[in-house]
């Protein structure tokens, strides 16, 4: 007797599959493959959600939260991220920044706040919190820029001179100043609120320099000296910038070699000596971080005449000083007047950064990977004016 194998489904002659006529089994089946349906279309609208998910969050991450990182407070007022970017942009179009070279991360840093601060570099070498204190600090001393004021800054700036002798209309030089002012803001990418900004820092910053200028008296306690002075940070344009950073070297040199001799070497960094290191009369508190080691103190002796001192740094310069002769009272030389203003304000700045820093009124964040973008972002900026310069 044959045996019977598993029934197969009947084939219908057109070679489909058989399709079962029972109503219940067609149902079935056709619930069946609806689920199977739905579970793809969840299936495939998760990973779709996944997908956006990530993307959105790395648009957020990259783009959307860097910038409205907390950088600074200065009391009510609150500076991103992205405000320290657009600032360091600014400086750099108001300077005519060619893109030369990248920003790195401690100009970043000192764009927030610089504490090795020169206030004789002018406004731009005062990081944004140091601004924002002296421009909330100008009323206690009847400071306040209008924006009548701005306009006259920015108008004595752009407009053109006229030759004594050329007959030329208002309305003439009026075109002129705006075609001026107007190229200088495109070729620099400036909005004219931005610059109208800069223009109004620059007028809080002379003006509160000559007020707490005033302070500075007629006279003082001065001493001759000669001196070499090596800046922590030395310009590109001196050549090998090791030689200004090795103050050991320089130093050790001291000891075997004349004092004139190594001056001599190292003159392009002097701003106030000439090219042997002699400096002349110096007032007490033009460089206070000197000051006990030219003047002495309270129990601290000055420094023997005609020996030389050990590095000594002073607002980011180190400086090996000779006193030749003195003490004597002085009346204090117009150049001496104009740095003493600049101490003045020096002084002021930090003493209220102190201040609000205790009182918690004023804070600076430090994170290398926010400045990491900061720095990746000024870098795309250079890169697209060495190109627009090329190009043109």
């Amino acid at each position: 007797m044959a045996q019977s194998g598993p029934k197969r489904r009947p084939i219908e002659k057109s070679g489909r599959p058989y399709k079962p006529t029972d109503r219940r089994i067609r149902l079935h089946q056709f619930e069946k493959e609806n689920s199977r349906r739905r579970l793809i279309l969840i299936f495939g609208a998760t990973v779709l959600t996944i997908i956006s998910g990530l993307i959105i969050l790395g648009w957020y991450v990259q783009y959307y939260s860097p910038p409205r990182v907390k950088a600074a407070v200065v009391n009510d007022i609150r500076f991103s991220q992205g405000d320290l970017v657009k600032r360091v942009r600014m400086i750099q179009a108001a300077q005519d920044y060619r893109g030369e070279s990248g920003t790195g991360f401690t100009d970043i840093l000192r764009v927030l706040y610089n504490n090795d601060i020169d206030v004789s570099l002018g406004p731009f070498n005062l990081g944004m919190v140091q601004m924002e204190l002296l421009k909330q600090g100008a009323p206690d001393y009847g400071i306040n820029v209008t924006e009548k004021d701005i306009d006259r800054a920015i108008k004595a700036l752009f407009t053109p001179n006229i030759p004594e002798g050329q007959d030329v209309s208002e309305d003439q030089i009026e075109r002129e100043y705006l075609e001026n002012y107007h190229s200088y803001l495109n070729f620099n990418r400036l909005t004219e609120d931005d610059y109208r900004r800069l223009a109004e820092e620059q007028l809080y910053f002379y003006r509160m320099r000559e007020a707490l200028g005033a302070e500075v008296p007629e006279s003082s306690e001065h001493m001759e000296v000669s001196w070499i002075s090596l800046p922590t940070r030395p310009d590109p344009s001196w050549g090998a910038q090791e030689k200004f950073m090795n103050v050991d070297v320089v130093e050790q040199r001291l000891q075997t070699e004349d004092f004139e001799d190594v001056a001599l070497e190292f003159a392009v960094a002097f701003k106030y000596a000439d090219t042997n290191g002699y400096v002349g009369w110096l007032p007490k508190g033009a460089f206070p971080g000197l000051d006990l080691m030219i003047f002495g103190g309270p129990d601290v002796d000055p420094i023997p005449h005609n020996e030389t001192s050990p590095a000594i740094v002073n607002s980011g310069v180190y400086y090996f000083v000779r006193v030749l002769d003195g003490p004597k009272d002085m009346e204090n030389s117009p150049l001496w007047i104009e740095r003493l203003k600049d101490v003045t304000l020096e002084t002021w700045l930090n003493d209220r950064f102190d201040k609000g820093t205790a009182e918690g009124w004023v804070e600076v964040k430090y994170d290398s990977e926010i400045y990491a973008w900061a720095t990746e972002q000024l870098w795309q900026t250079a890169q697209q004016r060495r190109g627009d310069l090329e190009g043109s």
